[in-house]
């Protein structure tokens, strides 16, 4: 009786042993999942998804973070109002990629259909951890209106081939110095001195698709309007101090862009090294207080009346940089009223 007892109480013992054993155990720690991180082609890829599902009008389709930021024309918006209602197709030829793996964030130029017209859209999307949580629309609509509209829209019919070539390695930049090459374009602008811009000599400005410094001088097409008598003026006495210099450089230098006021909130926020891109975007204030400005033509300099116009202009920037200067730019921008941000201030 004393050994079936003991037995028992041997195999109590031995029960309360390898329960304890199979217990509760300290907490073990569970390492944290690898943060995403896209690749230049990742980026691009993801800008070209969202970019279709803006036209099949579907969030859903891209990974949005819950607190993703929105603006369109510097409107701050919901993610799926502006162009994901009213996009009704997808990049025709005219496509530019530019993306920053280091700061993961990756920007487009691109022609596209808005209920059945033309839109050039300048987007950006910052990622964070695979998730978009930036997005930054300037939509320019009612193309091909001014008298440069023809020739503006046949450059809009595909990019010039130095937006969307790879750079050779030995041209390259690296992506700080893109940054701060893209940033000396509005301090030459408002400083009027193009040298403060490391302007390759050939370099050519591109403006919602119209050629205005470097190429071939563009020409109006159809009936012109009449010149503003203020104009005709100006540009007879341009003309007496020589031909108006057409290079990057040399345009800026002659002071005729003295009416901009100011360029705030530039932001150069990705610098693509593969392909030579640094993408800019910028608010400019034109308050009309300069009545005159020094023009430098070729053959002497001239007081000329300044143009005058109350008005901002948010516009993006892409430079192409080889071997540290700039070679094109590609430019958008449209009018506001005075005073109004950008929505990223």
């Amino acid at each position: 009786m004393e050994s079936g007892i003991l037995t028992v109480t041997l195999l109590v013992l031995a029960s309360l042993i390898l329960l304890g054993a199979c217990g509760p155990q300290p907490k073990q720690e569970v390492p944290a999942a690898p943060g995403i991180t896209l690749d230049r082609q990742g980026l691009v890829d993801m800008m070209q998804k969202y970019l279709a599902a803006m036209v099949s009008h579907d969030p859903a389709a891209v990974p949005f973070s819950e607190k993703a930021k929105f603006t369109e024309n510097t409107a701050e918006i919901p993610v799926g109002k502006g162009l994901w209602t009213t996009a009704s197709a997808g990049p025709s030829e005219f496509q530019v990629y530019a993306a920053d793996p280091a700061a993961q964030q990756v920007a487009c130029l691109v022609m596209m259909k808005e209920l059945g017209k033309d839109v050039l859209l300048g987007a950006r999307l910052r990622v964070e951890n695979g998730k978009i949580t930036e997005v930054e629309h300037l939509a320019v609509r009612d193309l091909g209106t001014s008298p440069f509209g023809a020739a503006a829209m046949a450059n809009l019919k595909s990019p010039r081939p130095g937006l969307t070539e790879d750079v050779p390695e030995a041209e390259r930049v690296p992506r700080d110095q893109l940054i701060k090459i893209g940033l000396t374009y509005y301090d030459a602008l408002t400083g009027e001195d193009g040298t403060l811009s490391p302007f390759a000599g050939e370099c050519e400005r591109h403006e919602n698709g119209a050629t205005t410094a470097g190429g071939k001088p563009q020409t109006a097409t159809g009936t012109p309007a009449p010149m503003n008598a203020e104009f005709a003026e100006m540009a007879k006495a341009m003309a007496e101090l020589g031909p108006v210099p057409n290079t990057c450089e040399a345009q800026i230098s002659t002071g005729q862009f003295s009416y901009i006021t100011e360029i705030n909130n530039r932001r150069v926020l990705v610098g693509d090294e593969q392909k030579g891109l640094a993408v800019g975007f910028s608010m400019f204030y034109h308050d009309s207080s300069l009545k005159e400005y020094k023009y430098k033509g070729l053959k002497g300099e001239k007081m000329l009346p300044a143009y005058q116009g109350v008005f901002n202009l948010p516009a993006m920037h892409i430079y192409k940089i080889r071997n540290g200067k700039i070679y094109d730019i590609e430019a958008i921008g449209f009018t506001m009223p005075y005073g109004l941000k950008s929505g990223w201030e």
